[in-house]
C-alpha cells in the first residue's frame, strides 16, 4: 500500500512519525510523496492556531484530492488536533497516546472500532533503525503538567512520563549499531526526565559512555531544568554544543503572567554560566511577541535580553489565543498589527546576530557530519550544530575536521577538509 506522511509540529512530533513510517515500511508498505497515495496520514500539531489551522488545510487538501484521484483513499489523523475535527467518511482520528496502533489501523480498518479497548502507551514505538538520515529523534519523555498560561501541551499530552532508563539506552545503542552517527534525545519536557532516581543528567551521562563515535544533542530546555551538573555534561567531546533554551520574554512581569518559573535575570545568569564554560556555545531559543499585557516596555526587554544573550536564532510567534488555556481569558489583548511589527523587529534582531555568530567561525576548524550531497556540494552540520557546505562529494555519514570560511552575505559557511581528520578536536578562539 502506499502511503504519504506528512508532520507538522516539535521534535517529539517527528520522532513518533519517523518510528510510524519504519513500521510501516517493515510491514511492507511504501512511504511515498504523491498524492496518488492509498494512504494519507497528517500528524498534527495544535501548539499554534496557525499550525491547528494547517492541520485542518492539510484533510481538506486531502479529501478532495481522494475525490480527484483516489475516492477510495483513507485519511489518519494523528497527534494534538485529532480529537478537536469533525468526524468525517474515510477519516481516522489517532490520539497521541495511540499513534502506535496506526501500522496495525492501515492493515485493518476495523480495527479503528476497537480502539477505545486499547491502552494507551507512550512509548510503545521503537526507534527507526532504518532511514535516509544521519540524525535521529529518541524520544525520552512525554507530557507537562506546568501549565504556562498560554499553552494548550498539558491539555493534549496529558502528565509528565518517561520512558525507563533501561528502555532509553537499550533503543540508543540500536541505534548507534544500526549507523546514526548524532541522536536527539527529546520529549515534551526532556528537563523533567526522571526514571527509577536517574535523572536527565544521569542518563545523558551513562549513554555518552558507549562506544563508536558519535554526538548526543538536547532538544529544547525550560530554564528551570538547567543545573550545574547538566552543564558540565554539555560540555563533553561526544554533545552537539547546542542548546534551544527556551525564554518566551525579557520581561519579568510578562514571565509572570506566563505562569513561567524564572525572571530574567536567572535566565541571563545561565546563559553567562554556559558561556563561561564554553565562550562559543550555540544558543537558541524561542519568544512569544504580543502577549496580553505586553507593553513597549515589557517587549523592550525582550530585545534587550535577545542581544545580551547573543542568540544566533530567535524562534518568534505572535501569541495566538488557545482554548482552555489561562491566557485565554486574559484581557489587555495586543492588537495584530503591533504583534506583526514586533515580531518582525525579532526576526530581523535574530538574523542579525546570526550572521554574528557565524562569522565567529571564519578561518576556524571545525568538526563536521557529512549528511548528503547534492549538485556536486555536500552538506552537513558542525559540533556546534551550525550549516556547513563542502564543495565536492564526501562519504556520507562521516566525520570530517573541516577548516571552515565565511562566504560573502555572513550567512553560509564552507569547510576545506584537512588531513588526519578523524584525530582532530573542536577548536575555540
Amino acid at each position: 500500500m502506499k502511503i504519504k506522511i506528512v508532520s507538522l509540529g516539535c521534535r517529539l512530533n517527528q520522532s513518533e512519525i519517523e518510528s510510524v513510517s519504519f513500521a510501516l515500511r517493515h510491514r511492507g508498505h511504501e512511504i511515498t510523496r504523491s498524492n496518488d497515495a492509498d494512504v494519507f496520514i497528517i500528524n498534527s500539531c495544535a501548539v499554534t492556531l496557525r499550525s491547528e489551522r494547517k492541520t485542518r488545510q492539510l484533510v481538506n487538501q486531502a479529501l478532495h484530492a481522494g475525490v480527484r484521484i483516489n475516492a477510495a483513499r483513507k485519511i489518519i489523523v494523528a497527534g494534538c488536533v485529532s480529537e478537536r475535527l469533525l468526524k468525517e467518511k474515510n477519516v481516522f482520528h489517532i490520539p497521541n497516546g495511540y499513534k502506535y496502533l496506526i501500522p496495525e489501523l492501515v492493515s485493518d480498518w476495523s480495527f479503528f472500532d476497537k480502539l477505545a479497548a486499547c491502552r494507551e502507551a507512550r512509548f510503545a514505538l521503537g526507534p527507526p533503525l532504518e532511514s535516509s538520515f544521519t540524525r535521529v529523534n529518541l524520544k525520552i519523555q512525554d507530557g507537562c503538567d506546568n501549565f504556562c498560561s498560554y499553552c494548550v501541551v498539558p491539555l493534549l499530552r496529558g502528565k509528565p512520563q518517561s520512558k525507563p532508563a533501561s528502555q532509553v539506552k537499550e533503543e540508543f545503542i540500536r541505534l548507534i549499531n544500526a549507523g546514526y552517527k548524532e541522536i536527539l534525545l527529546t520529549g515534551v519536557m526532556v528537563g523533567r526526565y526522571e526514571s527509577a532516581g536517574i535523572g536527565l543528567a544521569d542518563l545523558v551521562e551513562e549513554i555518552l559512555s558507549a562506544e563508536g563515535r558519535f554526538r548526543v544533542h538536547l532538544s529544547s530546555l525550560a530554564p528551570v531544568y538547567l543545573d550545574e551538573k547538566l552543564m558540565d555534561i554539555l560540555g563533553h567531546d561526544k554533545m552537539v554544543k547546542h542548546l534551544h533554551l527556551s525564554l518566551q520574554s525579557g520581561s519579568d512581569a510578562i514571565l509572570g503572567r506566563m505562569n513561567r518559573s524564572y525572571t530574567a535575570g536567572r535566565y541571563i545568569s545561565l546563559v553567562e554560566s554556559i558561556r563561561k564554560k564554553n565562550p562559543c556555545f550555540n544558543l537558541t531559543t524561542d519568544v512569544i511577541v504580543g502577549f496580553p499585557g505586553e507593553t513597549e516596555a515589557d517587549f523592550d526587554g525582550t530585545l534587550d535580553l535577545i542581544r545580551e544573550a547573543g542568540f544566533s536564532h530567535v524562534h518568534t510567534f505572535r501569541y495566538s489565543p488557545r482554548p482552555g488555556t489561562a491566557a485565554a481569558r486574559m484581557d489587555d489583548t495586543v492588537p495584530e498589527s503591533v504583534k506583526t511589527e514586533r515580531s518582525a523587529a525579532v526576526i530581523a534582531l535574530s538574523e542579525g546576530q546570526k550572521q554574528g555568530y557565524y562569522a565567529s567561525f571564519d578561518n576556524r576548524e571545525s568538526i563536521f557530519l557529512s549528511e548528503r550531497t547534492r549538485n556536486g556540494v555536500t552538506s552537513g552540520f558542525n559540533e556546534y550544530y551550525v550549516p556547513v557546505a563542502v564543495n565536492g562529494k564526501l562519504k556520507r555519514n562521516e566525520f570530517f575536521t573541516l577548516m571552515t570560511i565565511l562566504e560573502p552575505g555572513g550567512l553560509r559557511l564552507t569547510g576545506t577538509i584537512k588531513p588526519g581528520s578523524e584525530e582532530s578536536r573542536s577548536v575555540c578562539p
